[in-house]
């Protein structure tokens, strides 16, 4: 059980940092080399309320003739504090147009439930269990 709470939690935590480490990357190398496409705001969701959850736009553009259809965050840490704008600027990518980084510095991964920060708060969780439970089954020889 223990070595299940550690590869859970060893999982979460790791997987979370380096999902994040690569759309940090993903995003830098697009403002670099990407290409500038004007993006329309057709749709918001979530951010509401408690409960509601991520404040989101739903973003199209036209890229080389195709149209492409995205969800993204909305803002920062605690999304809109307003109506976005109708059009934003994002870079894309030319080999992959579906992957692109927003002005606001959002790409086209950052809904990932890898990105949510609670994510961390349960892997760390996890390990703190996993060693608390090693520590019982270490010590209960001498409870007997």
């Amino acid at each position: 059980m223990a070595g299940a709470f550690l590869l859970v939690g060893m999982g979460l935590l790791g997987g979370s940092l380096g999902y994040r480490w690569h759309v940090a990357a993903e995003a830098e190398r697009l403002r670099g080399e990407g290409t500038p496409v004007t993006a329309t705001v057709v749709d918001r969701s979530g951010g509401g309320g408690r409960g509601s959850g991520i404040d989101r736009i739903e973003i199209v553009y036209v890229y080389d003739s195709a149209g492409y259809r995205a969800w993204i965050p909305c803002a920062g840490v605690t999304g809109c504090r307003s109506t976005p704008q109708r059009e934003l600027t994002i870079r894309v990518d030319r080999n992959d147009p579906e992957r692109f980084v927003a002005e606001n510095g959002h790409t086209d991964g950052s809904l990932s439930f890898l990105m949510s920060w609670t994510v961390i708060p349960m892997g760390v969780v996890a390990l703190v269990g996993a060693g608390v439970l090693g520590l019982v089954f270490r010590d209960r020889d001498g409870w007997a």
